[in-house]
């Protein structure tokens, strides 16, 4: 299985998603990759450079059928547990669009960002979300108009009959 979720969170959001998986996982190498037995899950917080917000992550590679991990269950089971979290604690109402040239806003429904990030970025105009810091693609959080609505984690969505 290989598998990533994108997202903006500040560094101190890492806690949150420690605390959440801390007893499912055997140890953390380079602070950046929880060891499920033989198996892998990678993530990687969003990184402040003075006034840029790069991109975080969350990813798993369990490897071929046929050359896959021992525990690839029980790290599916982390990498799960902690995509469900972020979808259901973060938003995806974010535009994309370019640092050059004229702007056209895009929506970018498969990144998330977190409620931090968000009261960050509302902080100071100046402040900027990027994938990497050389992108010239940037991110914005999506205007709400009253017809959207509040911002509402998608979890607590319910469409009628399907919830």
């Amino acid at each position: 299985m290989k598998a990533e979720l994108q997202f903006f969170a500040m560094p101190e959001d890492v806690e949150e998603i420690l605390a959440l998986i801390e007893a499912k996982i055997d140890a953390i190498k380079y602070k950046h990759r929880f060891v499920v037995g033989d198996c892998e899950v990678t993530y990687k917080a969003g990184v402040l450079i003075d006034d840029i917000l790069l991109m975080g992550s969350i990813a798993i590679d369990t490897g071929t059928v046929d050359n896959s991990c021992a525990a690839q269950e029980r790290a599916k089971s982390v990498y799960r547990i902690v995509r469900k979290w972020i979808k259901k604690h973060y938003s995806n109402r974010l535009n994309t669009y370019q640092l050059t040239g004229e702007r056209k806003d895009k929506a970018a429904r498969n990144h998330w960002i977190s409620p931090a990030a968000v009261a960050w970025k509302k902080a100071d105009e100046q402040h900027i979300l990027k994938i990497t810091a050389e992108s010239s693609t940037a991110f914005d959080i999506m205007q709400v108009s009253r017809l959207m609505g509040e911002i509402v984690p998608v979890s607590s969505n319910k469409v009628r009959g399907h919830g």
